[in-house]
C-alpha cells in the first residue's frame, strides 16, 4: 500500500471517528470557566533549523518506515479530540469606502481572496469548470464594466488546464490562484495587469510545491501557504528534489534553500506548510519559509502569520511568522490544548495572540481561551468554559472577546480581555440555535448568521440572523431575530460569502431557497428590527454569488449573470447574462 493511499484511507476513518465522537456527546453544560492552571493550556515548542539538505533527508528518513503507525497515531488524536470539518484592532464592517464594498475581511489592512471583486469601477467573476470535450480544467475572469449603472461585458482572462480557486484584486493587478490539470501537487498564482481591463496581459507566474491552503495581500505582497506531503518511499539522499518543497517564479527557480528549512521534533506526519511571499508588481520572489508539520488554520494580521496544525492526541502545533514587508522571518513556536475552529479562533491585540479552543475526548469536552506572549507563552487563560459543548464562532473586538457554543441552546459569551494576565468571562446569552458568524455592526451592534435548532433535541431547523447589542459587554441581549425559510447557506461556513455594511445599513447573503435554486437576501436594521429590502430568486444552486453595491447600485454577481439595481429601490433587480 502506498503512503498517499494510506494517507486517504485514514482521513477518511478520521472523518467518520470525527462525526461519530461530534454525535454522540451527551453532556450539559455545567459551568462557565474557571482559572484553574493545574494544566498548562499552552506550551512553547522547539523548533530545529535544517544545517543542509542531508539534515533534512535524516529527517525524512525517519517517516519512511515509521509514517503508516505516526498517521494512524495523529487519526487516534484527530477522532478523540472531536475535531469537525486584528493585527491592530477589530474591523466594524467590511466597507471601507462609501462608493463600493470590499471583500469581507477579518483584519484590516488585510486582504483575503475571493470568487468575486470590483474597484468600484468593474466587476471581476470567476468561473472554473471542467470541460468534459477537450478532458480539461478551464478558468474564465470575466470583467464587467459598471461605470455606467448598467453591465457591460468586456474581454474575459481565459486559461486553459487551470482550475481557480480565489483571486485578488489590488494596484492594477489581478491576481488568480488556483492549481493546473497535472497530477503533480502544487499551487500557482498568475498575476495579470488590468490597467486596460478590456486587454489584460499575463506578467508572471509564481508556483509552490503543495495543496493550496491560505493566501493573503498585505501591502502589494502576496502570501501563499500551502501543504507539501512528501512520499517517503520515493526520496533519495542525493535528489533533494523528492524531499523538499520547490518554488517557480521570476528571480527563483528549484528546492527552497536548507537555511529556510525548519522542524519540530515531534512530527507526525512528514507533511511541510511552505510559506511565500511575491511581489504583485513582477511575481518576484521576497521571501520563504517551509516548516515540517501542516497547517489547517491561518491566521494573519499586518505583522504576523499564524498557523495551525490538525490536532494530534488532543493537542495542535501553531508557529507564528513575522512578515514585515514579504520578509518572512520564523519568530516562534508552540503547542496548545485543543483545536481551532476557523481563523477567528485566533487573533492579535497589544502584542499579544488570542485563542478560543475547543477540547473534546471520551472523558471531557470543554473550551478555554488562552492569551500568549509574542514568544507564544502563555499569559493567561480561562478553562472549562460550557463544558459538553463547543465552539461555533468566535469574534475578538478589541478588549472584549464574544464567542458562541452550542448543544442545545446557544450561548453567547463575552469576556474582557483587556488584562492579557487575567481574562475573564463578563457575560453569557442563551437563545435556542447558534451563530456560525459574528460581524460588528456599527457601534454597540453585533450580527449573528447561523441557525434555530430545537431546544430539547438540538437539531437544526434552518437559518435565522439575530442582532446582539453589545453596548454593555456584561449584559448582551438579543435585540432582534428574524427566522428564514432556507434550509442552509454558503455564509454558514466561508464569512466572504456575507456583506456587512453598517453606513450603508446592509446586510447581504446567498441561501438555498428551494429545489435548484439559490435566493440573495438583502436586509438592513431600522427601528430596532430586521427589514428585507430584497428576495433575488437565482435560477440554479449557486454557491459562489456575491453581493456588492458600487456607485448608488448594488450588484449581485454569479459566474454566468449579474443582477443589478439601484441602492434607493432594491424591490426592482435587473439581470444581464455573462455567458
Amino acid at each position: 500500500m502506498t503512503e498517499k493511499s494510506k494517507k486517504l484511507i485514514t482521513a477518511s476513518l478520521s472523518f467518520i471517528l470525527g462525526v461519530a465522537v461530534g454525535g454522540t456527546s451527551v453532556f450539559i453544560a455545567k459551568k462557565y470557566g474557571s482559572h484553574e492552571q493545574t494544566v498548562p493550556s499552552a506550551k512553547t515548542v522547539d523548533m530545529v533549523s535544517a544545517a543542509d539538505y542531508d539534515a533534512v533527508y535524516k529527517k525524512m528518513n525517519e517517516f519512511k518506515h515509521n509514517v503508516w503507525e505516526s498517521i494512524t497515531s495523529w487519526a487516534d488524536g484527530y477522532a478523540n479530540s472531536g475535531a469537525k470539518s486584528t493585527g491592530t484592532d477589530f474591523v466594524y464592517e467590511s466597507a471601507a469606502s462609501d462608493e463600493y464594498s470590499k471583500t469581507n475581511v477579518q483584519v484590516e489592512g488585510v486582504d483575503e481572496a475571493d470568487t468575486v471583486k470590483t474597484d468600484g469601477k468593474f466587476i471581476y467573476i470567476i468561473k472554473s469548470n471542467y470541460d468534459e470535450s477537450e478532458k480539461m480544467l478551464k478558468t474564465e475572469i470575466k470583467t464587467v464594466d459598471i461605470r455606467n449603472g448598467e453591465p457591460a461585458r468586456l474581454k474575459s482572462i481565459s486559461i486553459d488546464g487551470f482550475k481557480t480557486y480565489e483571486m485578488y484584486l489590488s494596484e492594477g493587478r489581478i491576481i488568480v490562484i488556483g492549481t493546473e490539470n497535472t497530477e503533480k501537487d502544487s499551487v500557482k498564482a498568475v498575476i495579470y495587469d488590468i490597467s486596460n481591463p478590456d486587454s489584460p496581459k499575463k506578467i508572471q507566474e509564481c508556483t509552490q510545491s503543495g495543496v493550496y491552503s491560505e493566501s493573503r495581500l498585505i501591502g502589494g505582497k502576496l502570501y501563499i501557504i500551502s501543504n507539501y506531503y512528501i512520499e517517503t518511499d520515493n526520496i533519495k539522499k542525493y535528489s533533494p528534489k523528492t524531499y523538499v518543497p520547490a518554488l517557480e517564479c521570476k528571480n527563483y527557480n528549484g528546492t527552497v534553500k536548507p537555511d529556510s528549512i525548519c522542524f519540530y521534533n515531534e512530527c507526525s506526519s512528514p507533511e511541510y506548510t511552505v510559506l511565500s511571499a511575491y511581489d504583485i508588481k513582477d511575481g518576484s520572489l521576497v521571501s520563504t519559509q517551509s516548516v515540517l508539520g501542516g497547517s489547517y488554520t491561518v491566521y494573519a494580521s499586518t505583522e504576523n502569520i499564524i498557523t495551525s496544525s490538525y490536532p494530534t492526541n488532543g493537542k495542535i502545533q501553531i508557529t507564528r511568522f513575522s512578515a514585515n514587508g514579504g520578509n518572512i522571518e520564523l519568530a516562534a513556536s508552540g503547542e496548545l490544548n485543543g483545536e481551532l475552529l476557523n481563523q477567528f479562533s485566533i487573533d492579535e491585540y497589544k502584542e499579544h495572540f488570542r485563542f478560543v479552543l475547543t477540547s473534546q475526548s471520551s472523558k471531557y469536552s470543554g473550551n478555554s481561551l488562552v492569551i500568549l506572549d509574542k514568544d507564544l507563552k502563555e499569559t493567561g487563560a480561562i478553562k472549562n468554559i460550557a463544558e459538553g459543548e463547543r465552539v461555533y464562532s468566535v469574534r475578538f473586538m478589541g478588549d472584549t472577546a464574544y464567542f458562541v457554543t452550542f448543544r442545545q441552546v446557544d450561548p453567547l459569551f463575552s469576556a474582557d480581555v483587556s488584562d492579557p494576565t487575567e481574562p475573564k468571562i463578563i457575560g453569557s446569552l442563551k437563545i435556542p440555535g447558534f451563530s456560525n458568524y459574528l460581524f460588528p455592526f456599527g457601534d454597540g451592534k453585533l450580527f449573528g448568521i447561523g441557525q434555530n435548532a430545537d431546544e430539547k433535541t438540538g437539531r437544526t431547523t434552518g437559518m435565522k440572523i439575530s442582532m446582539f447589542d453589545i453596548s454593555d459587554p456584561a449584559n448582551v441581549t438579543e435585540c432582534a431575530k428574524t427566522d428564514l425559510n432556507a434550509p442552509y447557506s454558503e455564509a454558514l461556513s466561508n464569512h466572504k460569502a456575507t456583506l456587512t455594511d453598517s453606513n450603508k445599513n446592509l446586510i447581504g447573503f446567498p441561501a438555498y431557497g428551494g429545489a435548484n435554486n439559490t435566493v440573495y437576501y438583502i436586509f438592513s436594521f431600522e427601528d430596532g428590527k430586521f427589514v428585507k429590502k430584497a428576495e433575488v430568486d437565482l435560477p440554479y444552486i449557486n454557491s459562489g454569488c456575491r453581493g456588492l453595491y458600487a456607485n448608488g447600485n448594488f450588484y449581485i454577481a454569479a459566474p454566468d449573470k449579474i443582477y443589478y439595481s439601484p441602492l434607493s429601490e432594491l424591490d426592482n433587480f435587473k439581470s444581464s447574462e455573462l455567458k
